[in-house]
């Protein structure tokens, strides 16, 4: 309480509050110099080796003070672990760049800046984090003929018909005044050009007929346009013109919305006549594929739920939470305004968002999963995914430059430059990767520092950002994971953002696949490339214990290369790790939930209370005691209740029963007709309760080091069946040579 009374304007609108917002963040700065000037130059080394860690040990300590959490200890937080940054950055710029020629200049110069990027990245992640809001819904007007219409589009490219049957079908049973929605299936896999193409014409046209039937009989509206120019944007904007309502919900196809979604978010509008978006998060039903090899291991966090869970959170502190391209809640007239959704990216959501908050309209996130969508399931398609988002967002850096957006304000400026500055980090990976190595293999100079001002100013810093990372995301990620995310995608960014660089207007716009099967395990071949960063690394280790006997004059920073190297061949065995494509055989994905369920057989009166443990929309599977064993095909009704209090009844069978200990484990498959096809939809996807218990459980895990354990583990067994595979290829090659020269 007495945190609320120092700083009341935190429990107000921030967007009424930029005076205070200033003042806070210009103290901030201010006290922030003055400690750093007074560090600099009054302390000597030993004092600056006592001042940084005395520091560190306040972080830790702070760290675990619940406190901690509220102001004004946040802040104190946040500002001791800035200044750690902020001081190693001035030491790393005015005492350890030394010229010595012009390789050592460029490599160094290259290390230096990955490093400056890294700062910054820092410093704008601080600031942007400095008070995550959590909005709660707003009712809705009390006479329904204030209701503004909506309309619901989804987008369909080349998705299956079961994507988007299930879509359309949720999207109908969205608790909304009928005469206020119209749902629309917007399908540029039919296009008049592709019909009209010999190559594609027979796909197009069988296409064409299925989808608008499956509208028609789903009281869907069926939309499709001439050609696919500008991709994705391009089809929103064709539906736009050819509907009228007030508001529009844009659901990507696999994206599944609960049918409370418009209850929760429409209010806003009503509340703020400048509001042009409610984003709400992007929930995923099935794992990425570095969560997927950690199933039985632990329970890891979803890969993007650090970005909805507290990114978007504190973005929506500075007014900036933009739009992600489904589950978002916007408003026609002021789309409209721009020109429709923006065109010139391929990230046309940011763009929409950005020139939107440049003319002073408002976005509002509300952090409840009400959508439920498909993850990649190749590291294929989750590679494609991203490199999108990367080039996207350096479009938008190199075309339209967020820090002279007229518009905007300075924190909405410095939030669209994260956005986009942000995608740089395969470039600043790439060369922490090589760069230790390049001093110990090829003697270049890069970094001058002694052993123990590293101690004094670069592991202090280091291990600070760690604990920060932690204390602003720990809920929603475990620690280490960021740097796994981030190096399994670096290597393949790096190039597809340099080529942005060179032509900002190249990239196109490439649709995800989505529900693809797999059917054995395999280390996708993308991974060869770590088998290079740790052939390097191990040789550089290898290096520099040579060095460290021929010139034990460079042994302070033989140790801090070798570590460094060390750490990266680590990080590259786990990341190696997590390119093992796990075999996906069920077309639609399961979900473990803990829920109760009754059951009873036809014609019997007993009814038995079991618990759920998995369920998809074809069946669940569910534990109960019984007198005796039903059999497999036997049929069982089952009957269910959402949190939300709607009752479920299912026809179903048993396709699996095992006994373990006086209880049958039992999984059963719905026998499903269109009425209850529709209730199955309605039971799996319809509750965002269900959405919001399972969003809670990814909350920080004890088991991390077991899970990163097993990456290792599995790293290495991928290099032990690769070093296997090519040496049976090198000896098969080399019989082949020899049969070859028998014969002449």
């Amino acid at each position: 309480m007495k945190s609320k009374a120092l700083f009341p304007f935190f429990n107000e609108d921030p967007k009424s509050q930029s005076l205070s917002i200033g003042w806070l963040l210009l103290g901030f700065a201010s006290l922030l110099m003055y400690l750093l000037k007074v560090s600099i130059d009054v302390f000597d080394l030993q004092r600056q080796l006592m001042l940084s860690w005395g520091v560190f040990v306040i972080l830790a300590c702070m760290y675990k003070w619940q406190v901690t959490k509220r102001p004004p200890w946040r802040f104190l937080f946040i500002l001791l672990s800035g200044f750690l940054a902020l001081r190693y950055l001035i030491w790393r710029s005015t005492e350890t760049l030394i010229y010595t020629g012009p390789l050592d200049f460029i490599a160094m110069t290259l290390l230096y800046l990955a490093e400056v990027y890294s700062l910054t990245i820092y410093m704008l992640g601080i600031l942007l984090n400095l008070w995550p809001l959590r909005n709660r819904p707003l009712k809705l007007p009390p006479n329904l003929a204030d209701y503004p219409t909506v309309d619901v589009f989804i987008p369909t490219y080349d998705e299956s018909d079961d994507i988007i049957r299930i879509t359309t079908i949720a999207a109908s049973q969205i608790d909304y005044p009928k005469d206020k929605l119209r749902i629309h299936i917007c399908d540029d896999g039919s296009t008049i050009n592709k019909r009209n193409n010999p190559a594609t014409a027979e796909v197009a046209w069988a296409r064409y007929y299925r989808l608008r039937r499956l509208a028609q009989d789903l009281g869907a509206n069926y939309i499709t346009r001439e050609t696919n120019v500008a991709a994705k944007a391009g089809n929103l904007n064709h539906a736009l013109h050819q509907t009228h309502g007030e508001l529009f919900l844009v659901l990507d196809c696999d994206h599944v919305p609960t049918h409370d979604i418009l209850r929760r978010t429409v209010g806003f509008f009503a509340a703020d006549p400048k509001l042009f978006l409610v984003q709400t998060p992007h929930f995923f039903i099935n794992p990425t594929p570095v969560e997927k090899n950690l199933i039985g291991v632990g329970n890891p966090n979803r890969e993007n739920d650090m970005f909805y869970k507290e990114i978007h959170r504190s973005l929506d502190f500075w007014n900036s939470s933009y739009f992600c391209g489904s589950a978002a809640l916007l408003r026609r007239r002021y789309v409209m305004e721009v020109g429709g959704i923006a065109g010139k990216t391929i990230t046309e959501d940011a763009e929409t968002s950005f020139h939107l908050h440049s003319l002073g309209y408002n976005s509002i996130y509300l952090d409840r999963p009400m959508v439920c969508g498909l993850s990649p399931e190749s590291y294929k398609d989750y590679i494609l995914q991203r490199t999108r988002w990367a080039q996207g967002m350096v479009q938008l850096f190199l075309l339209s430059n967020p820090l002279m957006a007229k518009g905007l304000s300075f924190h909405q400026r410095l939030c669209y430059f994260n956005f986009c500055f942000y995608w740089f980090f395969g470039l600043a990976r790439v060369m922490f990767f090589i760069a230790p190595a390049l001093f110990l293999l090829l003697s270049l100079k890069i970094y001058f520092a002694s052993f123990t001002q590293v101690i004094s100013y670069a592991v202090p810093y280091i291990f600070s950002t760690f604990m920060l990372m932690d204390f602003f995301y720990g809920r929603a990620r475990q620690p280490f994971f960021s740097e796994i995310y981030e190096s399994v995608q670096s290597i393949f960014l790096a190039p597809a953002v340099i080529a942005v660089l060179f032509n900002p207007h190249k990239p196109s716009f490439k649709v995800t696949p989505k529900g693809n099967t797999q059917e054995q395990d395999f280390l996708n071949p993308l991974a060869a490339i770590f088998f290079v960063i740790i052939l390097v690394n191990i040789l550089a280790i290898g290096a520099g214990v040579i060095s460290w006997f021929t010139d034990p004059i460079l042994r302070d920073t033989l140790s801090v290369t070798a570590v460094w190297c060390t750490y990266n061949v680590v990080l590259a065995v786990i990341s190696l790790g997590a390119f093992w494509e796990r075999k996906q055989m069920r077309q639609f994905h399961r979900i473990n939930v803990e829920e109760s369920v009754r059951m009873r057989l036809p014609g019997g009166d007993a009814e038995y209370t079991g618990e759920t443990m998995d369920l998809s929309i074809t069946g669940l599977g569910f534990k109960v005691k019984l007198p005796q064993a039903p059999k497999v095909s036997d049929p069982v009704i089952l009957e269910t209740t959402s949190s939300d209090g709607r009752k479920f009844v299912f026809n179903a069978v048993f396709k699996r029963v095992i006994e373990r200990n006086g209880v049958f484990y039992c999984g059963t498959e719905f026998v499903l007709d269109k009425q209850s096809y529709a209730q199955a939809v309605a039971y799996l996807y319809g509750d965002s309760g269900r959405w919001t218990r399972f969003w809670a459980k990814k909350t920080r895990n004890e088991k991390t080091f077991r899970m990163l354990g097993h990456l290792f583990v599995s790293g290495i067994k991928g290099m032990a069946e690769s070093f296997g595979i090519m040496t049976s290829s090198g000896v098969q090659y080399l019989m082949a040579l020899q049969r070859k020269y028998a014969k002449k």
